[in-house]
């Protein structure tokens, strides 16, 4: 199944207008910590988030509307209590309660399946019982049913903190791989996936020090007294550097962010409906390898008709340069024009050439060869018959190195092919 780039902008625009409501209920609550505002504005705040989240993203579903009310009710119930002096805050979680159960029932009976939909289903249940038990700590410990000190009520957030720093290393190590891979020529990172791997390492290493910040500050609020001071004035600008520095950066990365998740997810679940269609004899053997779609731009060059290697940028701007000097010499527009149809006709010929051509698979005679071993680099095989090779000897025909790779391939003119699909095999 096919993700709709319309889905996806909705589901990527309803996690930002979530990261600017948590950052502006931050920055509200912060004041009211400081006697700068009333309790009832960063709650207010709440309850016209969940109306504004109710209203346009609930898709008229009785489950999500009833969830959101029970939010409202529950935010009400605790400025009235908190107005009126009453001690009853640990009641108000049975709303919480009550929408954990709702939606925790109606995400098990769902029947939305992809890749990732048991993950999903597991992170958000997850996210709703921490903010449960979140609630239940505070209640209690605010209504004085337990002797924990505030560092002790506040061990969920302990919690919450490390995921976010171990999110921070997770991504910065995902960006370190990609470029060392980029350096060594293993493959080519596509710009549109540096965006957003950066987009998102932003918005985990500024959520960090924003949480530090605030438990500094409301630890020093509750009499505390660590030796670290924050400040109000300091958090009040952090946040609100923040909230313009993001709106600038996902407005600028936007298009960017939105074409990389619709490729890779599509890519995904492209490989999901091929892997249904096999039968239950495949299945076993389509557990060796792993078939993708070639997400990233990469080439390579024949360097004869058995032996390949993937081109570098420098390959593909020098070549590009002795075109622009060959045209420059000529200094005849008409010519360059012509030339420049006639290579748009051949890159179109070019995509069919492989299965007019009268070359034929060195091994099976039959095939066209399309089919190039990694890391190796050998070729001018079928890609039928380089499985079956990486299945039965594991091994390069020529070279006897193993087969890590199979990059079926096509051509993209004389002397460079583009890889299609790419095979990984797991020995």
């Amino acid at each position: 199944m096919l993700i709709q780039k319309t889905k996806i902008k909705k589901i990527i625009s309803y996690f930002c207008i979530h990261y600017l409501y948590y950052n502006l209920f931050a920055l509200l609550f912060a004041l009211f910590q400081y006697n700068r505002a009333p309790f009832a504005v960063p709650l207010g705040l709440s309850i016209a988030f969940e109306i504004f989240i109710c209203y346009y993203y609930s898709n008229k579903q009785i489950v999500k509307m009833v969830d959101h009310v029970l939010h409202i009710m529950a935010y009400n119930f605790v400025i009235i209590l908190y107005y009126t002096n009453l001690q009853y805050y640990l009641f108000g979680n049975l709303f919480f309660l009550l929408s954990f159960v709702i939606r925790t029932k109606e995400s098990c009976s769902s029947q939305i399946q992809h890749e990732y939909s048991s993950i999903i289903r597991f992170l958000k249940t997850f996210y709703r019982f921490s903010s449960l038990i979140a609630s239940v700590c505070i209640s209690l410990k605010l209504n004085k049913y337990v002797e924990w000190t505030w560092p002790q009520a506040f061990w969920w957030y302990w919690m919450f903190l490390s995921a976010l720093v171990g999110t921070c290393f997770t991504l910065i190590i995902v960006l370190l791989s990609k470029l060392i891979n980029e350096i060594f020529k293993q493959y080519q990172t596509v710009p549109q996936e540096y965006k957003s791997l950066l987009w998102a390492l932003y918005i985990s290493i500024i959520s960090s020090i924003l949480s530090v910040m605030w438990i500094i500050n409301t630890f020093n609020r509750l009499g505390l007294d660590l030796p670290i001071k924050i400040g109000e004035v300091l958090f009040y600008s952090t946040v609100s550097f923040n909230l313009i520095i993001f709106c600038a950066i996902t407005k600028l990365l936007w298009d960017s962010i939105i074409d990389y998740c619709v490729e890779l997810l599509q890519s995904q679940s492209t490989d999901i409906e091929s892997q249904r269609e096999l039968p239950t004899s495949q299945i076993s053997q389509q557990k060796q390898y792993e078939k993708r779609r070639a997400i990233h731009q990469i080439f390579l060059k024949k360097l004869s008709s058995a032996f390949f290697r993937q081109t570098t940028k420098e390959d593909l701007i020098q070549q590009s340069n002795k075109m622009t000097e060959l045209m420059t010499e000529r200094g005849q527009t008409k010519k360059i024009l012509s030339t420049i149809e006639m290579e748009s006709k051949q890159l179109q010929e070019n995509q069919n050439k492989m299965n007019e051509s009268n070359q034929k698979c060195i091994i099976c005679c039959e095939n066209p060869p399309n089919a190039v071993l990694m890391i190796c680099g050998h070729g001018g095989i079928c890609y039928k018959c380089g499985l079956e090779m990486a299945q039965k000897s594991k091994e390069c025909f020529l070279c006897r190195q193993q087969i890590v790779f199979i990059y079926e391939i096509s051509n993209f003119n004389d002397d460079l092919m583009k890889v299609i699909t790419i095979t990984k095999f797991n020995y």
